[in-house]
Formats: C-alpha cells, sequence, structure tokens
C-alpha cells in the first residue's frame, strides 16, 4: 500500500517572489512560510527542514546543515529531492556558497572560513571537502553572489573577485577595487550596517546599508552600485525601477520583478536579527516601513531568511 505524506509535509507552492521563512518550535521543528503578495502565511512541519539550517540556495535548490549531527545535503524545495554531500563538522564561517543546481557541470558547495581568507568545497558525490587558502592581496571576503555562472566575492577590502573552480583547483581572478563601495565610515550610532552582492536580470548589484537607533530605524546612508562589466567598474544607481531585493542575512540574496510578484517596487526588503519584523526600505523616498507577518511567532524563531520556490 502506498503511504501518502500529508500536506503540511510539503513546501508551499511557488510564487513570483520568494517567501519568507521562519524556523521555529521544539528542536526547529516548525516553519512558517509568509507571502508578501497574498499578505498570508501558510504553517508547515517539513522533516527534511526541521532541525537544519539552510546556509546558502540557487534557485530552488538549498544547502541543508542538520543542527544536530554531520548531514549535510542539498534539497529541492519543490520536489523534496536530496543530493548528499560529504559529512561536515561544525566550523565557524563567514558565508557557504552554491553555485549551480546538482546536476550542473558547474555546481560547486563551499563556505569562506571565519576569517574570510580560505574556502572549503566540493562537488556532489564528491568523498570529502577540499580546501584552498587565498593569496593575501584579495583579503577577507564577506559576500557572494552567481552571475551568469559564475561566482563573484566581495571582500571587506572593497576587492571583488571571480572565482573558479577546474578539477578541484581553485583559481583567481582579481577584477577590480574600487574604495568608493566600501560604504560610510561606522560610527558608534549606527546599529546596523552590511554589504550584500545581488545578481538581477544577469546584473551584478551591491548594496551598502547602515541604519540608526534602535527604535527609530532611520537610515543613515545607503548606497546601491551596479557592475558595468564593459569596463568593469562600479556605477552607483538611485533607482531600481521594477526590480525588488530581498535581502538575506547570511545566504544569498534574491531579485525579482515587482509588476509580476505584487511586491513594492524600487524597494529592498531585509530582516533584522533580534526581532521577527519584516522591514522595507523604499529607495526613491529613502525611508523605511515596518511590517509584522506573524506577530505570534514572539521570540521563539531561531532562524529567518527569503526562500525560494520562486516562479519566473
Amino acid at each position: 500500500m502506498t503511504r501518502f505524506k500529508p500536506r503540511a509535509s510539503f513546501p508551499p507552492a511557488d510564487l513570483p517572489c520568494p517567501w519568507l521563512m521562519f524556523c521555529h518550535g521544539r528542536r526547529l521543528n516548525t516553519q512558517t512560510f509568509y507571502s508578501v503578495g497574498e499578505a498570508s502565511f501558510r504553517v508547515k512541519r517539513i522533516p527534511d527542514i526541521s532541525g537544519k539550517r539552510i546556509h546558502a540556495s540557487f534557485r530552488e535548490w538549498m544547502v541543508m546543515v542538520d543542527n544536530y549531527s554531520s548531514d549535510c545535503f542539498l534539497l529541492n524545495m519543490i520536489s523534496l529531492e536530496k543530493v548528499d554531500l560529504p559529512p561536515w563538522q561544525f566550523v565557524r564561517h563567514r558565508f557557504w556558497i552554491l553555485s549551480a543546481p546538482p546536476k550542473d557541470d558547474n555546481c560547486i558547495v563551499g563556505f569562506v572560513g571565519e576569517d574570510g581568507q580560505c574556502i572549503t568545497f566540493c562537488r556532489p558525490g564528491d568523498g570529502e571537502w577540499a580546501e584552498h587558502i587565498f593569496e593575501p592581496e584579495i583579503g577577507p571576503l564577506k559576500t557572494y553572489t552567481i552571475c551568469k555562472g559564475e561566482i563573484y566575492l566581495y571582500g571587506i577590502e572593497g576587492n571583488l573577485v571571480i572565482l573558479d573552480i577546474v578539477d578541484h583547483r581553485v583559481e583567481v581572478r582579481h577584477v577590480l577595487r574600487d574604495d568608493r563601495t566600501l560604504g560610510s565610515p561606522l560610527v558608534p550610532e549606527i546599529m546596523l550596517s552590511f554589504t550584500r552582492l545581488i545578481e538581477s536580470c544577469e546584473e551584478n548589484f551591491l548594496v551598502n546599508l547602515s541604519m540608526l537607533g534602535a527604535s527609530s530605524r532611520k537610515i543613515r546612508d545607503i548606497e546601491i552600485f551596479k557592475l558595468d562589466l564593459s569596463v568593469l567598474e562600479w556605477v552607483k544607481v538611485e533607482s531600481l525601477g521594477d526590480r525588488t531585493f530581498f535581502i538575506n542575512g547570511t545566504t544569498n540574496c534574491i531579485s525579482c520583478s515587482s509588476t509580476k510578484s505584487g511586491t513594492m517596487a524600487n524597494s529592498i526588503y531585509f530582516m533584522q536579527q533580534d526581532d521577527e519584523s519584516m522591514y522595507v526600505f523604499d529607495v526613491e523616498e529613502k525611508c523605511i516601513y515596518t511590517h509584522h507577518p506573524c506577530p505570534y511567532l514572539g521570540r521563539n524563531v531561531a532562524e529567518k531568511q527569503w526562500v525560494m520556490p520562486m516562479r519566473t
């Protein structure tokens, strides 16, 4: 007799914008998915997500790491197909990378260490992880994105590099260094400051955002740059147009069309570590709107981030 899984054990249907997922409950066994476009949420208990953390994503594929064991695998958020990765023991790190779907020859899974100066990586099917230490002139790396099949990494010192991994050998192309993208100097009153790379319509964007005050949520400064590949130069932009950016804390960020998704145009959606509110930064008006998508969650949330599936 065929056993059918309950509907609650499957992810919600794909939408034209990403879902905001909260992981909560005992041993993180419950997931609440919030839809920005529908202003509604779904509560799920998906065994392949329960007790795990999502460390990176590429479209509907996620890098999952078990909180209570060395299990590490890729998970398709639509079909729940799994692809095993080598066992992983916890290592402090800055961020993980997933460069392509697992059946793609360019698929690389890896993480950049806490010092930002080495990468540990593998391909689906490998039995162990490999490690590469970057040259000192690269400087510590802090964020990444995938654009046209290539891995772009951005460093603390403003370095932008392209990472190639051929036959388990790492090759680094140093693209440029531009101090204009480093953002405003940190001052004591700044509560939050971050830099993220985002791919959108086969273009690379860089966002620097810093805020003042724990309660006012005032923007001190925000700068958005687009990479001009023809001259390898960052160009400052004042508008995102029809684009909407969804910023994640540690995993890669997501972009979609505001017209197709029903989200606010020319805006950046993001979360903060200290609460479960959702913030929307209006690039034109330079102001922040606060929303409370799932207020009943309280302080019971261990993880929150924007995830696929997203209908394109």
